[in-house]
């Protein structure tokens, strides 16, 4: 077969997998939550079963941590959304106001604005599309979530016989089970810190939105906390409705604050601490995480844009150890920190000596 048969070949099965992934969605989407759920669980349950208990104790005592979260994650949308639809008129008063200023601002300075044009999507109906949309979508997560915790309680449960799985599976279970094992270690990894800087965030998002007086404080910092699990895009997204709800509730002052305070936290953790603890261990370019977020975004919607770090880290553990697809993961990897200096004439790069040691110690590693 020809190269170019070849590469029609390819992209023809290429184009077969996306497909099937699009219609498999609502089967795959909720079981990568559960395992994405139990590996951010499995600490809870390794240190149950440390102390000579049961496995399925230590599952269950994950899944009982993890109820107890999903009840006050629920808890605190049911409140906002009262305090929501209680607010919402003052808002949209207080937002038609603004935009009847600002229209004759322009206007005034020969920028003709209709004001009815401005205020026209601030009316109370427009909300009942964006109310009922969101109904759908807790609705549908709902449904999903019974299929997320039993995923959760079996994949912990079977975390302990995992490997003894793999050993009767493989040929050479030595080098099978490194590979496994590091795919495990460095994306439950990802996951653990991940979390935690979200949740730093969320926490630094809350106080300064209770010290501003700004409305609607724990459902803004908890969206910023699920947001934030989106590289690069989610914690801008999450800063919109931050700054809007100061906008409508204390005015521009307090909105440009806010969008202030979102930037520098928003730097300090994702620029600062979360390079350092994850940087390692995350072996990605941001143009790989960016392109992937899109395309897992494109193909599941949010929920594939929040898993696309953790099924690129897989492929990229996975493809390293493919023999003629390995150039793919290093493309995926970050560029080096110092700059390749030019050789001198007759001497071959140092970058050429070095890199078949730095690619074995990583596959050491």
């Amino acid at each position: 077969m020809s190269r170019r048969a070849q590469m029609v070949v390819v992209a023809a099965a290429a184009v077969v997998v996306i497909v099937g992934l699009r219609y498999a969605e609502p089967f795959l989407v909720p079981v990568l939550f559960g395992v994405a759920l139990a590996a951010i669980s499995s600490p809870i349950a390794t240190w149950v079963t440390r102390r000579g208990l049961p496995a399925a104790l230590g599952a269950l005592a994950a899944l009982v941590v993890d109820l107890a979260i999903l009840v006050f994650v629920g808890a605190v949308v049911t409140i906002a959304g009262v305090e929501l639809e209680e607010k919402v008129p003052a808002y949209l008063v207080r937002m038609s106001s603004m935009t009847g200023a600002l229209a004759m601002t322009l206007t005034e300075r020969g920028f003709p604005v209709n004001p009815e044009f401005l205020s026209r999507t601030l009316h109370t109906a427009s909300l009942v599309p964006l109310l009922g949309g969101a109904a759908v979508t807790v609705a549908s997560a709902a449904s999903s979530l019974g299929v997320v915790l039993l995923v959760v309680f079996f994949a912990l449960c079977e975390g302990a016989g995992a490997g003894a799985k793999v050993r009767r599976l493989l040929s050479t279970p030595a080098r099978g089970l490194e590979h496994v094992d590091r795919i495990v270690r460095e994306v439950k990894k990802y996951l653990v810190v991940k979390t935690l800087t979200s949740l730093l965030v969320a926490v630094l998002a809350y106080v300064l939105l209770v010290l501003l007086g700004v409305d609607l404080a724990l459902l803004l910092a908890s969206s910023l906390f699920v947001l934030h699990f989106i590289p690069n895009i989610g914690a801008a997204v999450a800063t919109i409705p931050a700054v809007l709800a100061a906008l409508a509730s204390q005015g521009p002052g307090t909105a440009a604050l806010v969008a202030v305070g979102y930037l520098l936290i928003n730097l300090l953790v994702g620029n600062v601490l979360e390079p350092r603890v994850l940087g390692r261990t995350l072996g990605l370019s941001p143009l790989a995480v960016l392109i992937g977020m899109l395309f897992w975004g494109w193909l599941w919607g949010p929920a594939g844009a929040l898993l696309s770090v953790p099924i690129m880290m897989v492929a990229k553990i996975t493809l390293e150890n493919v023999e003629g697809l390995s150039w793919v993961a290093r493309i995926m990897e970050p560029a080096p920190e110092e700059p390749e200096t030019a050789p001198a004439s007759g001497e071959p790069a140092p970058s050429s000596l070095l890199r078949p040691s730095v690619a074995g110690a990583r596959r050491s590693g």
